[in-house]
């Protein structure tokens, strides 16, 4: 029965790291054991091909003794891999052939080891490539007179920033910032929270530098899961000068933007932080950005409360 099931995946014994593909399957199986079930095709961290080994009692065929699993080249929790090896024992029965059984059951184990194994070398190389390109960024500021902001983490899709130096740097284009009181949304996660924050904005050197002021000198700022934005001003010849941002948290930018032109707000810029709780909002989460941003907006006077 194991053979018509697992045909390739039963072998013939323990087949070490450096084996080649083509000679592992020349030998015949043994009937009376042991037995090599293959659970999967990753060798996780060098270590061979995760195999579950059955070794048959030496009264096999007969007599009621159960057969001893062994799991080879898989890297657990000692903890885990023992209640497996239990959980196997406990589903032995005379009456049941349990080999496939067992080897359905720890593949299972095996297939969300593979996929925690291989999420965590993608978050790895995105770690890697993140540092090689803020490492590119340092020394591009020093050869350019720009500032980059990098976000701490990919993982919520922000972009990367980069300032003039003379913009942020000039005194003229200072801005007295607003901050809200932070915001709790309900039924959110334990650590969701909403900030936002005004300032007074006239040209596009003064949105620089408060959105600079934010990410470069406020480290919860610089550390939020989102930092949406949006602005809105008239310049020198009267041309209105409007934009958004969504920082990674699509569609948030123009709920802000929309909240400007409706309450009609003007020569101002306003950014929504958001630090992630781990529970997914749904479309509601909108509702309290803009109502942190128009919080905001009353308090700095741009709008009325009314």
């Amino acid at each position: 029965a194991l053979q018509a099931y697992y045909d390739d995946a039963l072998l013939p014994s323990l087949i070490p790291p450096s084996s080649s593909e083509d000679n592992r399957h020349q030998a015949t199986i043994a009937l009376e054991g042991p037995w090599f079930i293959q659970l999967g095709n990753l060798s996780l961290f060098g270590l061979g091909i995760p195999t579950l080994e059955i070794r048959l009692p030496s009264s096999y065929p007969f007599g009621n003794e159960c057969p001893t699993p062994i799991i080879h080249n898989v890297m657990m929790n000692p903890q885990i891999k023992e209640e497996l090896l239990q959980e196997l024992q406990d589903m032995y029965d005379i009456e049941i052939d349990v080999g496939i059984m067992w080897g359905e059951r720890c593949r299972e184990e095996i297939s969300i080891l593979e996929e925690t194994y291989t999420t965590q070398q993608q978050i790895q190389q995105q770690d890697d490539d993140h540092r090689t390109a803020l490492k590119a960024a340092n020394d591009d500021d020093n050869d350019q007179e720009v500032q980059t902001f990098i976000p701490p983490t990919t993982r919520y899709n922000q972009p990367i920033r980069n300032f003039p130096t003379s913009v942020i740097n000039n005194a003229k284009n200072q801005r007295e910032i607003l901050h809200t009181p932070p915001f709790h949304p309900p039924k959110s996660g334990a650590a969701e929270n909403m900030i936002a924050h005004v300032c007074e904005v006239k040209c596009m050197e003064h949105v620089h530098w408060a959105l600079a002021e934010l990410l470069f000198n406020d480290k919860k700022v610089a550390k939020a899961t989102h930092n949406m934005f949006a602005y809105r001003f008239h310049g020198d010849d009267s041309t209105l000068v409007h934009d958004n941002d969504d920082d990674g948290e699509k569609g948030s930018g123009a709920k802000l933007a929309s909240l400007l032109e409706l309450s009609g707000a003007e020569n101002v810029l306003v950014v929504v932080s958001r630090w992630y709780g781990g529970q997914l909002l749904g479309p509601a989460r909108f509702k309290w950005i803009a109502g942190v941003a128009r919080t905001g907006l009353v308090q700095g006077g741009f709008i009325n409360g009314d």
